[in-house]
């Protein structure tokens, strides 16, 4: 081997600045949105990270496979009455409480618990932005089990000619469920964004959104049914108040609310203030929060 082959040589370049493509905030944003949706369907992770957001959707997908197969199955007057559109997000509640409590937690806590909060805070978003993507990548995981499968039950009755009548009446039915799915949607990935915020565990943030829908649940309805209360305070059902108002987009008046003696104002008014309490214990969170790298 040559001395020519072995001499060590040293080229100085100097400091040379970034010059390829700059995408900007918007591309920022996307791609914490689009890590945010792989880690709530637990995508490019292992198995046992997509046993519950599978389990989670497809459960919200039973009711209108069954709904379906009686119109099917049987006389279309009986299939026709088994089951109305606004109820319909009552059966599938299971699923969005259980969609919220295990996926929120996971896509907002892990950031934090590893120490990725402080890596992104390196780049060019600041805490609003991240958390406006992070919210955004909630609402559109949950609108699987709160939008999807009643589209899907107004896609099968309407082809079974059991739907609405009308393409006014299929795209006024198409509307109310859109809107009803943004009311739980919003409802539910604010509440467990703030009780995320809470803590770094997930565990803990899980057992706490589902112990503060059933015990609201409980100790209002013994409130209510054991004393002369209004039944204005069944709203503090972090379960009822949702569903309440969600109601009241199906029905011209407030027959279809299953809380007597609450205005359709009020229901909407405690929506509202439980969306901005809940909104405000992540802004608050977030803004103490120290960045560690």
């Amino acid at each position: 081997m040559s001395d020519a082959s072995t001499t060590p040589e040293i080229f100085s370049r100097g400091y040379r600045s970034y010059d390829g493509p700059r995408a900007g905030i918007g591309s920022a944003m996307f791609a914490v949105f689009i890590e945010a949706v792989q880690r709530a369907l637990g995508l490019r992770r292992k198995f046992r990270f997509k046993v519950v957001p599978i389990l989670t959707i497809l459960i919200a997908y039973v009711p209108p496979l069954i709904f379906l197969g009686i119109a099917v199955v049987f006389p279309a007057e009986l299939a026709g009455e088994f089951v109305d559109y606004p109820g319909f997000f009552g059966l599938i509640s299971v699923s969005i409480f259980l969609l919220s409590a295990f996926i929120v937690p996971e896509v907002l806590g892990s950031d934090r618990r590893t120490g990725m909060f402080g890596i992104t805070m390196a780049s060019p978003l600041n805490r609003w932005q991240y958390l406006g993507a992070k919210f955004g990548a909630i609402i559109a995981v949950m609108s699987l089990v709160t939008f999807l499968p009643a589209v899907f039950l107004l896609i099968g009755y309407t082809l079974l000619d059991l739907g609405p009548e009308g393409l006014g009446g299929v795209i006024g039915t198409l509307f109310n469920i859109f809107v009803s799915g943004l009311i739980l949607s919003i409802f539910f990935a604010l509440f467990a964004m703030a009780a995320s915020t809470l803590t770094n565990r997930p565990l803990f943030a899980t057992a706490g959104i589902i112990m503060s829908i059933i015990a609201s649940g409980v100790l209002t309805g013994i409130v209510v049914e054991t004393t002369d209360a209004s039944e204005a305070y069944s709203l503090l059902s972090l379960g009822a108040s949702p569903n309440d108002f969600l109601l009241r987009v199906w029905g011209e008046n407030e027959a279809l609310s299953f809380l007597d003696g609450v205005s359709t104002l009020g229901s909407a008014g405690a929506w509202v203030g439980y969306c901005v309490l809940f909104a405000a214990i992540v802004i608050i969170g977030y803004k103490r929060l120290e960045v560690t790298k």
